[in-house]
């Protein structure tokens, strides 16, 4: 019997030796022959166990294997939501299959024909023309969702006597009310300025010490290095004043809940009787130069 275990492990054993490459095939040919694929029947096995958002890079899990992503470690102090043992060690392997699986994106029956690595979808998403966005205007019962080409011309068509106009690096009085959303479309100025395909959201919460004010843009995040910022002006009945300036972050839709960063704090006192401006500009993050397109 001990022989025949011997034969059985010299028999395992050159199963699993690899046979070496042949010298006389090209690199090509032998990376092809190598690869191997495999399909992944559920993708909700890549969703983070707390959150259930899709994981991203970095993973990290605790000693019993649970994992949670990044997001989620920093809101529960790096420890696990299952069982409470820390979560500060990465898991390396799943983090390779996110690198490694490509997938459809999401908007592929909408008309996007790219594939992407899993870990990169969300950064896709954002910068995707054919990600479908909800109506932003508040208050109105719309039920409008498309792609942001069709939602700037359904905001101009529908929404045109509650639509406010900007050129960049101007500033513009507007009036937004707590519970309500303020919506600005650029101007379309024609050659050298500006192209009319810019959505700024204004939204305004009320808190116990005072009122709260947030911009985002609507839309994809733009190409190149230029960023779209924004700067609140208010000024109160009694004279005093507010200024506040803050890059406008890229959604795919306005959550309508108070922001958590990114927002200018007005003071009861302050309230209601103000004035406020907001000032829309493009700026390069490499740069301390403001630079404008009007």
């Amino acid at each position: 019997m001990a022989g025949f275990s011997d034969d059985r492990r010299n028999e395992t054993s050159h199963k699993r030796r690899r046979t070496p490459a042949s010298t006389n095939k090209s690199s090509g040919d032998t990376e092809g022959k190598n690869k191997r694929t495999a399909t992944l029947m559920d993708l909700d096995v890549l969703d983070c166990s707390i959150c259930f958002d899709t994981l991203t890079v970095p993973i990290f899990q605790c000693d019993n294997g649970h994992v949670a992503c990044s997001t989620c470690c920093k809101k529960l102090k790096s420890k696990c939501g299952t069982c409470s043992l820390p979560t500060k060690s990465r898991n390396r392997a799943m983090e390779r299959v996110l690198e490694l699986l490509k997938v459809p994106c999401e908007n592929a029956e909408f008309g996007c024909s790219e594939s992407v690595s899993y870990a990169e979808m969300s950064r896709h998403l954002e910068r995707c023309v054919f990600s479908q966005r909800p109506c932003p205007f508040s208050g109105c019962g719309c039920g409008f969702t498309g792609s942001y080409e069709d939602l700037v011309e359904h905001s101009v068509s529908k929404h045109d006597d509650t639509l406010y106009e900007f050129e960049c690096g101007e500033s513009v009085f507007i009036y937004p009310k707590v519970g309500e959303r303020v919506v600005l479309k650029e101007k379309n100025t024609g050659e050298g300025g500006g192209v009319g395909r810019v959505l700024v959201v204004v939204e305004c919460f009320e808190t116990p010490q005072g009122r709260i004010f947030s911009a985002s843009c609507v839309g994809p995040m733009f190409p190149g290095f230029m960023r779209l910022s924004y700067s609140f002006t208010l000024r109160s009945s009694s004279g005093d004043g507010l200024c506040f300036e803050s890059s406008a972050k890229s959604v795919r839709e306005v959550s309508g809940e108070p922001p958590s960063e990114h927002f200018m704090f007005v003071p009861s006192y302050m309230c209601p009787d103000y004035k406020l401006r907001i000032c829309i500009t493009w700026t390069n993050p490499f740069r301390s130069r403001r630079t404008t397109t009007s």
